[in-house]
């Protein structure tokens, strides 16, 4: 993401906004990313980030770049970068990422701009080039090796990407084949689209793309029949997105949904409403329980929530009812620590427990894998 602090609001542009070149069609100098006699230095200081297993159960690298804007006045400038990703040893496998950015009018300043940029890798060594243009012909340059393992507790995690691979970040990843009729579960995603840390109000771009990263890679991993997916928010009470018959490739449509989302603006009706989250996730239990085409596996899916009431008593009458789950991120701000202490059961996983069901918090991309196996 990119931000000037007080001064300018620019587009963020987050790392999967990164796309494929083709290196074909670029010039003999950005294919070597070797530096050109007497070029311009553009000042910028990246940082690479250092790769990691995301909850796309996919291996994420990436990296940070600040630019001092004391370097631009006024309209018409932009940038271009581009990224070589190289598996250490095969110069063929050279895969270039690049994308371009367009600034606003930039006043007489002294901060920086900070942005950055992420792809994907499978298992392997890496050498990575990467190079930034601007308008004044100046250029900043960085490179650096990349070595990209799982962890022990992440051996069992399924990798769709093969070792020595380079691949733009994508919310679809690999997820592209539709639900086959007459296989596997019938399954309904209810996606609690809210913030990762329930004391936040702003639904940031970083817990939209995970959140949908998480949901592609649920959808590979469940086998199932068909799958319904219903997007809902309890602080507005409302249901944001349903499709009955949901494929990966639509998860665009639920990003957009997701992108509509303005939690720091609350109707005064809402706000007189104080049982509205109570009755919305009652109403979402009772469509699955006594609606048309019943789901055999029905997932809450998101972060914990900030209601801790108690749900209304469920009739439980049907002869084999919907096996209720509960897949609930904990704030990234604990990933790796210990469970926090004295926390009460919220909303959703109290409904869960209602309808004996089960709770799987999930911490790191490692309790999300094992999750989804217990779930096969």
């Amino acid at each position: 993401m990119m931000r000037l602090s007080g001064l300018l609001l620019v587009a963020g542009l987050p790392a999967f906004a990164q796309g494929i070149l083709n290196p074909a069609r670029l010039a003999p100098g950005l294919r070597s990313m070797e530096p050109s006699p007497g070029e311009q230095r553009l000042i910028c200081s990246v940082t690479p980030i250092p790769p990691a297993l995301n909850f796309s159960l996919r291996i994420q690298a990436g990296y940070s770049v600040k630019v001092p804007m004391s370097q631009y006045l006024g309209k018409g400038h932009r940038w271009a970068q581009i990224i070589r990703v190289t598996p250490r040893g095969d110069d063929s496998k050279s895969v270039f990422l690049g994308y371009r950015i367009d600034l606003p009018d930039v006043p007489a300043n002294k901060v920086d701009v900070e942005l950055g940029g992420g792809y994907l890798v499978g298992e392997g060594s890496y050498d990575v080039s990467w190079a930034m243009y601007d308008d004044q012909h100046r250029v900043c340059r960085k490179e650096w090796r990349v070595e990209a393992k799982l962890k022990r507790q992440e051996r069992k995690v399924p990798q769709s990407m093969p070792p020595h691979t380079v691949a733009a970040f994508s919310l679809v990843g690999h997820a592209k084949a539709a639900p086959q009729a007459g296989a596997g579960k019938r399954v309904t995603v209810l996606l609690h689209a809210a913030p990762l840390s329930p004391r936040r109000l702003h639904f940031r771009e970083t817990d939209r793309m995970m959140l949908l990263g998480a949901l592609s890679a649920l959808m590979e991993q469940i086998p199932a029949a068909r799958v319904r997916v219903v997007a809902f928010n309890l602080d507005k009470q409302m249901e944001l997105y349903r499709q009955e018959n949901f494929h990966p490739e639509m998860i665009d449509d639920v990003q957009k949904a997701l992108d509509k989302l303005e939690l720091e603006l609350t109707d005064v009706n809402t706000l007189q409403h104080p049982l509205g989250p109570v009755e919305l996730v009652s109403s979402l239990v009772n469509q699955e329980l006594f609606g048309d085409a019943p789901s055999d596996l029905v997932l809450f899916f998101g972060p914990r929530s900030r209601y801790i009431d108690q749900p209304p008593r469920f009739e439980l009458t049907l002869t084999a009812p919907p096996r209720f789950v509960a897949l609930q991120f904990r704030s990234l701000f604990r990933l790796g620590g210990p469970p926090p202490q004295g926390v009460p059961a919220d909303l959703i996983a109290n409904t869960v427990g209602s309808l004996k069901g089960r709770v799987f918090t999930l911490r790191t991309p490692a309790d999300f894998a094992s999750a989804l196996r217990a779930l096969k």
